[in-house]
């Protein structure tokens, strides 16, 4: 069962009219729909009229819409927001002493311009944040600290942690993902400066999450990682990595893919235009580490052709640095 729009956004009183539920046979054949009923995962989110389909958003949030027919559920996402909604496109930042970021967000009005936005964190040692541009500037590293953003009557509240690593343990990063999939994940952090097969070294960061469910977002560059710069991510296709090429020991371009192994899968390989800054590379004992941010577009394996699947993830991170001379193992 195919829903279509997979996502779909709305603001809260607003109303939709129903998705169009399409059945699709063994052999990808459209066949009649039969007795079709629709229902919401989250009423307090939005609710729909079990016969016809129709929409109405309730509070702010996302929540799945369902719909089953012919024995079998296709789903789609719908994201309400408020009519003056203010978003933390990072919720949680990672930094070295001696960066700087600016706080990224997303303001949305149906009545008109947004208002400006403006930050506040309490005055602490670690960092300055500027109230106006929202510009962090890291000192000293230390426990997590608040901040909120303000846009006239709503307000976001997030958080910055300073960290200075003293050996190649400890890495932390976070990332955001939106689209068909709202995701937002706190991650130990790795990095690697690893021997490609037959050539000189390349460089991977990885944020995996183990057991029960199994998450991992990697970032696998071209060459290694001695210096801070920015540095392109490619696209990288289903061919390529499902295929016979090995694109982690002999990748011939930079590349980053996200998963997320649940009952049903998702996979998601980047589209080209991507970028990661490594803003840092510090001495450590046993090794180096590593400050920067990302920003890719990951396509879904199962959406590759269709552009509800593009999955903007973007992420801050502080890791360690290793080298590994052995050979590569895929």
């Amino acid at each position: 069962m195919h829903v279509d729009p997979i996502l779909d956004t709305l603001f809260v009183g607003r109303t939709a009219d129903p998705r169009t539920a399409t059945y699709l046979d063994a052999a990808g054949d459209t066949q009649p729909v039969t007795q079709l009923r629709w229902y919401s995962d989250n009423a307090s989110v939005f609710t729909v009229d079990s016969v016809s389909g129709a929409i109405g958003a309730v509070g702010p949030g996302s929540a799945v819409l369902r719909a089953r027919a012919n024995g079998v559920t296709g789903s789609a996402l719908i994201v309400v927001t408020r009519t003056l909604d203010l978003a933390l496109l990072l919720d949680t930042i990672y930094l070295m002493p001696g960066d700087t970021f600016r706080i990224p967000v997303a303001v949305r009005d149906t009545d008109g311009v947004p208002p400006p936005v403006w930050f506040f964190a309490p005055t602490n040692a670690l960092f300055d944040l500027d109230s106006a541009s929202g510009l962090i500037t890291a000192a000293a590293a230390g426990a997590p600290v608040a901040f909120t953003a303000y846009a006239d009557t709503v307000t976001a509240s997030g958080s910055i942690e300073v960290v200075q690593l003293t050996d190649t343990v400890g890495g932390k990063g976070y990332f955001t993902i939106f689209g068909t999939v709202i995701r937002r994940a706190k991650r130990t952090a790795r990095a690697v400066n690893y021997r490609r097969d037959g050539d000189t070294a390349t460089f991977r960061l990885a944020l995996p999450l183990g057991s029960p469910v199994v998450e991992n977002l990697v970032i696998t560059l071209r060459d290694s990682v001695a210096a801070p710069g920015t540095l392109a991510i490619d696209s990288i296709s289903i061919a390529e990595a499902f295929g016979s090429a090995d694109f982690i020991c002999r990748p011939t371009r930079s590349w980053a893919a996200w998963s997320l192994e649940t009952a049903a899968p998702i996979y998601g390989l980047s589209r080209r235009f991507g970028t990661i800054a490594i803003t840092q590379v510090d001495t450590l004992t046993n090794g180096l580490a590593v400050s920067g941010r990302f920003t890719f577009t990951a396509q879904r394996v199962d959406l590759y052709d269709d552009p509800l699947g593009a999955l903007p993830i973007l992420g801050t991170f502080v890791a360690p640095l290793t080298a590994d001379p052995r050979p590569c193992r895929s």
